[in-house]
Formats: structure tokens, sequence, C-alpha cells
């Protein structure tokens, strides 16, 4: 068997085993939650809807680690995406000259930030997208702030904003349509704005219909 094709194999079985065990811890930690509440919580509360009401923690307890273990295990993930032909290629690259001058290291310390915005983004990414479509570094184009942007099509910008305070990633839909960016969790959330914009487009688009004229009533004589 090729080496490429046992790599490749290894990281979607990879994916699939921490995808299933954090489902599983997840879901472990929501039925605990649960179990407690119900095992401290007095007979004589909430009465007949004691039992929907566990329920309903263990639910929101469970999407909320979730979550939370999918901005954990982000980079962890972002490393099972790599392509076979990245990574055969060498991890190493040449760094840049010594800079002579402050204005030069300064050149050099903002291309590298720049870089850098590109790389976190694709790897946060994840959190948005569970595919492999927003993950490409390449298709990233990162800022001197730190912030970068995903072309996604004419007049729509996927924008990704790291919080100063807590390093988690902000991700934002620019399009030409609306006045304030909208912000996103999911791919599909990106799909249906689109969609709506488009509708919209093609309705504000679309010439009214003629109307008929008014029918005339006349009075019969007496």
């Amino acid at each position: 068997m090729p080496r490429s094709l046992q790599h490749r194999i290894t990281r979607q079985f990879a994916g699939v085993l921490l995808d299933t065990s954090s489902i599983a811890t997840s879901l472990a930690i929501g039925v605990a939650a649960a179990q407690a509440a119900w095992t401290f919580t007095p007979d004589h509360w909430f009465g007949d809807l004691r039992i929907i009401a566990a329920g309903a923690l263990c639910v929101a307890v469970t999407a909320g680690t979730e979550s939370l273990l999918t901005i954990i295990l982000g980079p962890l993930r972002s490393t099972l995406w790599v392509s076979p032909t990245a990574a055969t290629a060498d991890p190493f690259t040449s760094a840049p000259p010594v800079a002579e001058t402050s204005e030069e290291g300064m050149a050099q310390l903002t291309a590298a930030t720049i870089a850098d915005a590109a790389h976190r983004a694709a790897i946060a990414s994840w959190s948005v997208d569970h595919g492999a479509f927003l993950n490409s570094k390449e298709r990233w184009r990162g800022y001197a702030n730190g912030d970068a942007t995903f072309y996604l099509a004419p007049g729509a910008i996927l924008h990704c904003q790291f919080a100063p305070d807590h390093n988690l990633p902000k991700f934002t839909l620019l399009t030409s349509k609306a006045d304030f960016p909208v912000k996103v969790s999911t791919i599909r959330q990106v799909l249906d704005h689109l969609v709506s914009h488009k509708r919209e487009e093609a309705q504000a688009n679309t010439p009214p219909a003629a109307q008929a004229p008014e029918a005339t009533v006349t009075e019969p004589a007496f």
C-alpha cells in the first residue's frame, strides 16, 4: 500500500476517533450533570416536570461541552486535514535574512503577522466548517492587525477576528447587500444568508405584474 494512502487512512481514522470521543465525552458530562441535578433536587421541586427539566439540563450541558471541545480540539483537528502533497513537503522553510535596519525588521514582522493571521484563521475555521472548505490558508488573506478574510463570492467575504482578551475567533459575514456584518457560527448560516440575499435581489429586479383594469359595474336602471 502506498505511504500516502496509509497516511490518508490513518488521518481519517484518527479524525473519526477524535469526533466520536468528543461526542461521547460531551454526552457523559451531560448525563452526569442531569443525574446530579436529579439526585440533589428535592422531590417536590418541579413536580411532574422534574424529569423534563433533567432532560433539558442534559441537552444543554452536552451542547455546551461539545461547543467548548470544538474550540479546544480545533488545532488538533486541523492537523488531520493536511493533504498528501502538503504532508510530503518540507516543513522547514528558509528564514528571511537578518534585518539590517529597523524598517527592514518591521517589514519582516509585518509580513510574518499577515501570514500568521491567515494560518490562524484557517485553523480556527474548523469551528465554522467541519469539512475542508475554509481550512486552506492560501485562501485566507491576513492583515497586520491579526484579522483575516476569506473571499466567498462577488460581494461576499468571511471575516475572522480574534478577541484580544481570550484569543477566541469570531467569524462574521460581510456582504454588499447588508449594512452591518452578520455573526455566523456554521457554514450553513453563511449559505442561508447568501441565498436570502440572492432571493431578495431577484425579487427586487423582477418587474411588478401588470395590474388588471378594474371592472366597471353598471347599476341596473329602474
